[in-house]
């Protein structure tokens, strides 16, 4: 389960990257302040994540990233 819930957070992460570096380029700043809490709560999962060593939910954390920036970019 720990593997599933880092691996969504890694996809929410990225998602939410792109769209706070479009809230940033459009000069939105509640949206890129909003958005920016929200991808500091999901570093804080990655975080805690390496410091626990779960190797298997630290690399479906990245998998995650490279998807949500794949499919957010596509998508944009």
């Amino acid at each position: 389960m720990l593997i599933v819930i880092a691996f969504v957070c890694g996809l929410l992460f990225d998602i939410l990257w792109v769209a706070c570096v479009d809230a940033v380029r459009e000069k939105r700043p509640l949206k890129a302040a909003n958005l920016s809490v929200m991808l500091y709560g999901l570093t804080l999962l990655a975080t805690v994540l390496v410091v626990q060593q779960e190797v298997a939910a630290v690399v479906a954390y990245g998998a995650g990233n490279w998807i949500g920036t794949y499919f957010a970019v596509k998508h944009d």
